[in-house]
């Protein structure tokens, strides 16, 4: 549970500090969800690490809201990858490896922990 926690409570500052200093985006809506997950991550987070009751169903719906979130932004990336091919022919060609690169990187820093985290939570149960 420690490990989880901490894990909860370091990525939701890596997310928050990259989605709001670093590269903050200009769609009011990802930037809604973004925090709400960084908001969730940090409950379940301090959660996790003070073992409390509420933590399990905390970090469960914030490693789901994760999961759908790094779901919706590979698929619009994934998108964005096809229409540049289609539409810009060999310049299409690399932005469209480009946003594919991209999507992968959103797989590995989105989607990895909150899958190993539900492994973890919903493969036991707790007391």
């Amino acid at each position: 549970m420690k490990l989880y926690g901490t894990l909860n409570l370091l990525f939701a500052a890596l997310y928050a500090w990259v989605g709001f200093g670093i590269a903050p985006g200009r769609s009011h809506a990802f930037n809604l969800v973004l925090g709400l997950v960084c908001g969730l991550l940090a409950v379940a987070g301090v959660g996790l690490l003070a073992r409390t009751r509420w933590a399990r169903p905390v970090a469960i719906a914030a490693s789901g809201l994760l999961l759908l979130f790094a779901a919706a932004v590979i698929t619009l990336l994934v998108m964005s990858s096809a229409y540049l091919r289609g539409i810009y022919g060999t310049l299409g060609q690399g932005m469209a490896a480009i946003c594919l690169a991209v999507a992968a990187l959103v797989l590995e820093a989105f989607a990895l922990l909150p899958l190993f985290q539900l492994r973890f939570l919903l493969g036991r149960t707790r007391a």
